[in-house]
């Protein structure tokens, strides 16, 4: 299962949580910025985007673990509007 999210930062301790929450999840997290892809469980490949503009993050994997992912997201106040 896919599920696509449009996410945003505030901050630098955001880009860490992100990170941080997508890496301990067994599912892929592809992140676009415009043509770039990148994995979203890499700091260094996240750091290469433009992180002033909102963010397209595809969460692929188990249904379950989408949902408590996304969650975490949105308690981190990533969800942009």
């Amino acid at each position: 299962m896919t599920k696509d999210v449009k996410i945003s930062f505030t901050d630098k301790k955001q880009v860490i949580k992100f990170v941080q929450m997508n890496s301990s999840s067994s599912c892929q997290i592809d992140v676009r910025s415009g043509h770039s892809y990148i994995d979203g469980k890499s700091i260094i490949g996240l750091l290469s985007l433009n992180l002033l503009k909102p963010l397209y993050v595809s969460v692929i994997g188990d249904k379950n673990k989408i949902a408590a992912l996304i969650n975490g997201y949105q308690e981190s106040h990533l969800v942009a509007g």
